[in-house]
């Protein structure tokens, strides 16, 4: 090969390797910019975490504060109700001796008394003992005859094809009474 095609090899060589450089060294820039920009992004995410991170701490000492005081809050309400309650008993404990001094002034009273309680409980007697003759089968149609009949509205509205909801407006009553009263007639039914 002769010496000037050579020269013309190297300088094309040359060419194409300056051409090449110059867009690494821009790859490079475009990486180092990239760089840079998630440097700072990642420095900003951390100081917004550090600043909630802050804020969470503050939150979680304000509420250990409010605990604190819910708790001395309690104490206080507890300690008004142990005193209330010892003068409850002290109070209980005076009263059966004035009781007593009242029925010796008022003996005639408290023998009325003492016979219209006895009266009360010999009826409560006869009355449990013939409940307790009745068949079993009997009184529970009696109850369920009674919860039919003491909530009759509400059992037509059920008929009726009424929601719970309805019912409880048209009723006034509470929807978990509601369900309970539904729940005891099919009880009192099966």
């Amino acid at each position: 090969m002769s010496p000037w095609i050579i020269i013309v090899i190297l300088g094309a060589c040359a060419i194409a390797y300056a051409l090449i450089m110059p867009k690494k060294d821009k790859s490079q820039e475009h990486g180092n910019q990239l760089v840079q920009e998630m440097e700072s992004t990642l420095e900003h995410y951390m100081t917004e975490m550090e600043n909630d991170n802050d804020a969470l701490i503050q939150r979680v000492a304000e509420m250990k504060g409010e605990a604190i005081a819910a708790d001395q809050r309690m104490q206080l309400q507890l300690e008004e109700m142990q005193q209330r309650l010892e003068q409850l008993e002290q109070s209980k404990a005076v009263e059966p001796n004035s009781v007593s001094h009242l029925s010796t002034v008022h003996s005639t009273n408290g023998l009325q008394a003492q016979g219209l309680v006895e009266s009360v409980r010999v009826e409560a007697a006869e009355s449990i003992a013939e409940l307790e003759n009745q068949p079993h089968d009997q009184a529970t149609s009696t109850v369920g005859e009674s919860i039919k009949v003491r909530y009759a509205e509400l059992f037509n509205l059920y008929a009726e094809g009424k929601s719970i909801d309805a019912i409880t407006k048209q009723t006034g009553i509470q929807r978990g009474e509601v369900q309970l009263i539904l729940q005891l007639a099919e009880r009192e039914e099966s």
